[in-house]
């Protein structure tokens, strides 16, 4: 939640967002996540699920605290490290609107518009990589 109060979005947007933003230990057991560490803290994760030769990114979280140190790109590193090893081809996500340009530094391309699963009417970039 704090990284996602980052980017301005006000009291009742962020209430929106907390059920669909809240990783549960089910969501723990059953999608690959890695957590990215500075000492003893969290600094971020990554967690993506996987389904045959496709993945969806659904969360690339890194601590503000901790920004603009190369933590995201390490998590994205280990992320297409982990989707070429496992002969996953494409990875998509439906990206916050703030967060497409670091997408796009990853190398992922824009390719049309989803809808918001917590904001009705709010649509997001899908933001999306082949190998």
């Amino acid at each position: 939640m704090k990284a996602k109060a980052q980017w301005g979005y006000d009291e009742d947007f962020m209430a929106r967002c907390r059920a669909e933003l809240t990783v549960t230990p089910w969501r723990i057991g059953s999608e690959h996540f890695r957590v990215a560490q500075c000492g003893q803290k969290i600094a971020g994760f990554s967690c993506v699920k996987v389904h045959e030769a496709k993945a969806l990114l659904e969360h690339l979280v890194v601590d503000p605290d901790f920004a603009h140190l190369g933590v995201g790109h390490r998590l994205m590193s280990d992320l297409l490290e982990h989707a070429r090893r496992h002969g996953i081809r494409l990875v998509h996500v439906e990206a916050d609107p703030n967060a497409a340009g670091f997408y796009e530094r990853e190398g992922f391309r824009q390719r049309g518009h989803v809808p918001s699963g917590s904001i009705a009417g709010r649509k997001l970039p899908l933001m999306e990589l082949r190998f």
